[in-house]
């Protein structure tokens, strides 16, 4: 037991310092200068695939309505003329008649990942030479075009993106799934940034010259990539150009998620990400502090200095999230949400476990296997 107990030690050690480098990481990179927003640039076509309503639908499609940047084109593609967000897409027209606004039916299957299936039948309509690709249910600043356009401006960059945080929750899933944001992905994504560098983008919004994304074997190379964000950020830095990830948070809409939900979403995430960056996700399981300081608390018999490693620990934990959240992100979780920070981590690395044990995943109610490039094959 002696053993097994170092053991424990060390690896608590070990995640102790992956968060306080994610901490400094966090400080440092939310503490960068934003490239000063411009009010008129080269166009940009947004292109926004949406299938369906939620609540925050309209509020999030408006904030990108309402941008202090010119010229820009907004292309709303839909699957079919029954979707239900057709009637919201034809008042905002009306609402923004100063805009270029198309909607478009797209009613082809052209792969496995829809969203890049409806893309591939707007890219043709896009007037402009910048293209930002955005999820329905981002809700952006209104200097947000005109800060991407001066940073798709800088020298040697290929792609622009942003961190996320999640709006309000109002399910135990939503709730983990925001702290999933703000207490890991987050930190972590700060920390990759001065470790290894950007080499992926992330999917809330993404933007980059129509040249460069034909250069890249265009999006029909994405067509059947369930990740196809991190494929889009790492074939652009393949060509070596830079991934620029600015320190400016977008939201994205929280929706309700079950508890089930949430582990179902978190497994397809675990085990996508394992596929596309191995050696990453194998090195991620020793951020799982609050597991090892507990491992350490049970095999050394339940001593005082073992408690007060857990206690070091749940510390150190909130006070990355608590920092994530609140001053990196801006956001607004509450402490009560916030209390669920030992639930998530303990089901975390219950996650990363079990993401080992198979290649499938669950996904629109389908299931796939991902193949060792990251393609998705459908499982009979």
């Amino acid at each position: 037991m002696e053993a097994l107990s170092y053991l424990f030690l060390v690896l608590t050690a070990a995640a102790w310092v992956y968060q306080l480098l994610a901490l400094i990481s966090l400080w440092r990179f939310f503490g960068r200068s934003l490239p000063a927003p411009a009010a008129t640039g080269p166009g940009i076509t947004l292109l926004k695939p949406l299938k369906g309503l939620e609540s925050g639908t309209r509020e999030c499609l408006e904030s990108f309505l309402a941008q202090d940047y010119a010229p820009f084109q907004v292309i709303f593609g839909v699957p079919d003329r029954q979707d239900p967000a057709l009637p919201l897409l034809a008042e905002l027209r009306e609402a923004f008649p100063q805009r270029e606004i198309d909607i478009l039916i797209c009613p082809a299957s052209l792969g496995l990942n829809p969203k890049i299936s409806t893309l591939l039948q707007m890219e043709s309509s896009a007037r402009y030479d910048y293209l930002l690709l955005s999820d329905s249910d981002v809700k952006v600043p209104p200097d947000f075009l005109g800060r991407v356009a001066a940073a798709l401006a800088e020298p040697e960059v290929g792609l622009v993106t942003c961190p996320y945080r999640a709006g309000p929750a109002k399910t135990l899933g939503s709730r983990l799934e925001a702290l999933t944001i703000s207490a890991d992905f987050i930190p972590s994504v700060a920390t990759a940034y001065y470790v290894e560098g950007i080499r992926f983008a992330l999917g809330a919004v993404m933007a980059l010259p129509r040249r460069i994304l034909k250069e890249i074997g265009g999006l029909e190379g994405l067509a059947d990539f369930l990740a196809d964000d991190y494929q889009l950020g790492w074939r652009v830095a393949q060509t070596g150009r830079k991934v620029s990830l600015l320190p400016l948070a977008v939201e994205t809409h929280n929706p309700d998620m079950s508890l089930r939900d949430y582990f179902s979403h978190q497994l397809r995430w675990a085990r996508t990400y394992r596929v596309c960056r191995p050696g990453g996700y194998l090195a991620y399981g020793i951020t799982h502090a609050l597991f090892y300081s507990l491992a350490f608390l049970l095999s050394s018999g339940l001593l005082p200095r073992g408690l007060g490693l857990v206690a070091i620990t749940l510390g150190l934990r909130g006070t990355v999230a608590f920092f994530s959240e609140q001053r990196c992100l801006k956001g607004q979780m509450s402490l009560s949400a916030l209390g669920l920070l030992p639930l998530k981590d303990l089901a975390a690395f219950g996650l990363w476990l079990l993401s080992f044990l198979g290649g499938t995943v669950t996904w629109k109610g389908e299931r796939f296997r991902v193949t060792p490039e990251g393609k998705l094959v459908k499982d009979f």
